[in-house]
């Protein structure tokens, strides 16, 4: 009893206190080893999920065989597009068609960008290995028959099948970069992607120009053929596996719903209608003619056809008009609709200044055109490491749209006597522009968009490159024609206007009288001087529309 009464009740409280704070601590032990246990069998589940997902995509040599042929590939579509502005003259001159001078490069870019996005669809359903090969095999074709071409014609007809398999190519080379490479290490081969048909833009003409003088022009598309086939033999024996497509499981039904053919079939008639359009419009036809209110009035309606059934697509539509609605992919798009258009025209209607104007040859046409692609090469690899340094892209885009649209306002003071120190600084001004503009718009639309949607937008941005290459063109041929026609009617006396249009670039030039030559240069002069105007135009639009990017760090991650 004594020895009970000792025993203090707020002791035993305490003891049971610590028992239970034991047993607490026990349990929260227990507990915590099950969650480490389970974060490791979740990661360990992870990584094995990511090793058997990544099991079948090429390592090693067959990793780096793949990454020559997509840049080979990219190299030889950018070549394919930039060399024919070099030698248009000479095919011009050869076919006495100087009428189909703005066909030559529209065609390609027409066939180019219709099917872009139908192609990034299919790489989603099927093999891409075997679509790549279609798709180089496509290219392949249409190069010898391009090559082979025995009128303006079918030169125009065969430039639009190589431009069939070069959209295919296009869609191709980043949807397997995407698929074969780590998040971490993708925008490396991203950046030589870029890097690689950047630098055949450059120097594609100085390549044509130099074999054209020394060989044929038909031979510039020749030397396609034998790499081309390399690629398909090297990817059909090398590669065993690139990552099956993620919609691979879909059916017959569901693949053709997400293609949207329907879009796709309204979409090509659009654009062919108002090309038709702008090119025959005050050459071939009068503005009021019957066909050409004709051809305008279903590319309206067209057009709003298309905007109705993109509409209501949704998720599945080629173009992604609730994308257009954020503000900084809006700009984007017309900022690359219009620095690409400008860049177009320059390097298509510069090198005709050259050779028409100037009297160059094919060689040294492209040698005069070296000033640009050069600045234009070096300025695009270092556009990215500054971007990066500077942690905005704004002001490079800025800047460079800046340098842009001042170089083309004097390009377009050009005469047949300007001096080599003018139009050589001139072309270096505006390489740098464009360069430091080329690459901030895609890293503009990375910036402010989720991941997810991030492709469709690099998608959107790269066809606006390319339709903006098709009606700027067809506007600038129509300019061309109109303004020459007028020009030499005024300077020449009794020349007959069908004349010009059945001559080549340069071969009106040889077939006038000596006294007229130089009144002849003039109004080429003239024609061309009014084309720069359509450019500079467009610059300046591209200078107001950087103001509509937001101003995001790119240091900071995404502000969403």
């Amino acid at each position: 009893m004594e020895l009970q009464s000792v025993i203090d009740p707020k002791t035993a409280t305490s003891a049971i206190e610590l028992q239970d704070a034991s047993e607490r601590d026990q349990a929260a032990q227990t507990s915590t080893s099950s969650q480490e246990q389970a974060r490791a069998e979740e990661e360990s589940g992870s990584a094995a999920d990511e090793e058997s997902e990544n099991v079948h995509d090429p390592t090693g040599i067959r990793f780096a065989l793949l990454f020559i042929c997509l840049f080979l590939g990219n190299f030889f579509v950018g070549y394919d597009s930039s060399c024919i502005g070099t030698l248009s003259p000479v095919i011009t001159n050869q076919f006495n068609a100087l009428s189909d001078l703005g066909w030559y490069q529209t065609a390609y870019l027409l066939a180019l960008s219709a099917p872009m996005l139908i192609f990034g669809r299919l790489y989603s359903f099927y093999s891409m290995k075997t679509l790549y090969m279609s798709s180089i095999f496509v290219f392949v074709v249409g190069t010898v028959l391009t090559a082979a071409a025995p009128t303006s014609t079918a030169f125009i007809m065969e430039r639009a099948l190589s431009g069939l398999g070069a959209a295919s190519i296009n869609a191709g080379i980043y949807i397997i970069i995407a698929h074969t490479t780590s998040l971490e290490r993708r925008p490396i081969f991203l950046a030589i992607c870029g890097g690689v048909g950047c630098a055949a833009l450059a120097f594609g003409p100085l390549i044509s120009g130099t074999i054209a003088h020394y060989s044929s022009w038909r031979v510039c598309f020749y030397i396609i053929i034998p790499l081309g086939v390399a690629i398909i033999v090297i990817v059909f024996f090398s590669i065993d596996h690139i990552r099956r497509p993620e919609n691979g499981h879909l059916n017959r039904k569901a693949r053709l719903e997400r293609l949207d053919l329907k879009g796709f079939g309204i979409e090509v008639p659009m654009t062919v209608c108002l090309v038709l359009a702008l090119q025959w419009a005050g050459t071939v036809y009068s503005w009021a003619n019957s066909r050409i209110i004709l051809l305008l009035a279903m590319a309206f309606v067209l057009l709003a056809i298309f905007v109705v059934v993109e509409h209501r697509a949704g998720d599945n539509s080629m173009v992604p008009l609730k994308m257009l609605r954020q503000r900084t992919v809006a700009f984007a798009s017309l900022i690359t609709f219009c620095n690409f258009a400008t860049l177009w025209v320059l390097a298509y209607y510069l090198p005709l200044y050259f050779q028409a104007v100037r009297g160059a040859s094919t060689f040294g046409s492209s040698l005069m055109y070296l000033p640009l692609a050069v600045a234009m090469a070096i300025t695009a690899l270092i556009g990215g490491p500054l971007t990066s340094f500077i942690g905005y892209y704004s002001p490079v885009l800025m800047l460079g749209s800046v340098f842009a649209a001042v170089a083309v306002g004097l390009i377009s003071t050009f005469t047949p006597n300007t001096g080599a120190g003018e139009w050589i600084s001139y072309q270096i001004l505006y390489g740098i522009g464009i360069g430091m503009a080329f690459q901030p718009p895609f890293i503009a639309v990375q910036t402010v968009l989720d991941d997810s949607t991030v492709p469709m937008a690099l998608v959107l941005l790269s066809f606006t490159q390319i339709f903006g290459g098709i009606v700027v063109l067809s506007i600038a041929q129509n300019v061309f024609l109109n303004r020459l026609t007028r020009n030499l009617a005024i300077e020449v006396p009794g020349l007959d206007p069908n004349s010009v249009l059945n001559n080549g670039a340069t071969g009106l030039i040889e077939a006038v009288p000596a006294q007229f030559r130089d009144r002849v240069l003039g109004a080429y002069n003239g024609a061309l001087v009014n084309v720069f105007h359509i450019a500079l135009g467009l610059a300046c639009l591209a200078v107001v529309s950087t103001l509509g990017i937001e101003w995001k760090s790119v240091k900071k991650g995404k502000n969403r």
